[in-house]
């Protein structure tokens, strides 16, 4: 892993707004946010492992006696969501589509291992905890004055996204629809969509501060290295699918520019076949390349 000289630890961004930003930006790496409200607090992502959440709590109780009565995934990702279970008895709340696909993935302790084994102890312990409170567009919750609002932006990352947006502050917590420092991964998304996602959140909506799943807390212009890599990916896939050519092809033949010393640049063939499967008209919901 990289290292990275950016801000780390708990923040504030807003009056009584936090993000809580991690060192690196590998897969098991997530940030999250607090809001505190009136009289309870939300948290924006739980993260994964419970020897990444106990530190976190603690921090919040630093700062704050009130309880977190709230807890949005921004999707379903591993390392989004698999914390959700030590914020019980928070309502966790997150879009219909992220539900359903962390109950259809399920939690296997083994098949987990397999992957990653080096949270073995963590993976016998997990106790999948999906979202008790969902939403299908858009939804507010009101933390006494204060509105978060929850938007489903439509498949992008994944199906079941969720933006959490607070307008007074304009403040937005991207989850994983912005990458930094991190190539994007769209193994569960929908490129063309994605494109449209970021172009919509940078010319419509009033934003100044923005927190990403991994990375630094940033300005809004930001958004602009995600877009940039992803349509530039799918220029070069539809001529290289136009030619009869494979998606390994189309992925040697992109290179990352800007992008160049990222993390994962792997990835990029990972995204590719996502476009080919789109490109042939493929099912997509639910499925990874």
């Amino acid at each position: 892993m990289t290292t990275h000289n950016w801000k780390t630890g708990l923040q504030e961004i807003g009056d009584g707004v936090f993000a809580y930003i991690r060192e690196g930006v590998g897969w098991d790496i997530c940030n999250s946010g607090l809001i505190i409200g009136d009289e309870e607090c939300l948290v924006v992502d739980a993260m994964m492992v419970g020897g990444m959440v106990r530190p976190y709590l603690e921090e919040i109780r630093r700062i704050t006696d009130k309880p977190v009565r709230y807890v949005v995934d921004t999707h379903h990702h591993v390392d989004h969501a698999f914390g959700n279970q030590f914020y019980r008895p928070a309502n966790i709340l997150g879009h219909e589509g992220c539900r359903n696909l962390l109950l259809s993935r399920g939690a296997d302790p083994e098949a987990l291992t397999r992957r990653w084994p080096q949270y073995e102890d963590d993976w016998r312990q997990v106790d999948l905890t999906p979202p008790n409170v969902t939403y299908a567009d858009k939804m507010t919750v009101h933390l006494g004055n204060r509105s978060v609002e929850l938007i489903h932006p439509g498949p992008a990352h994944t199906f079941g996204d969720t933006l959490v947006y607070l307008p007074e502050e304009k403040i937005l917590f991207t989850g994983d629809i912005v990458f930094q420092y991190l190539v994007p991964l769209a193994a569960d998304g929908h490129v063309s969509n994605w494109i449209k996602v970021i172009r919509r959140l940078r010319n419509k909506m009033d934003i100044d501060t923005i927190v990403t799943g991994h990375g630094p807390v940033a300005r809004k212009d930001a958004m602009g290295w995600t877009h940039s890599y992803f349509k530039k990916l799918k220029k070069i896939c539809k001529e290289h699918f136009r030619s009869g050519k494979s998606p390994e092809e189309a992925a040697s033949a992109f290179l990352l520019g800007e992008l160049a010393g990222w993390e994962e640049p792997e990835r990029t063939l990972i995204n590719a076949r996502r476009m080919y499967l789109e490109m042939r008209g493929g099912s997509m919901e639910g499925r990874t390349s």
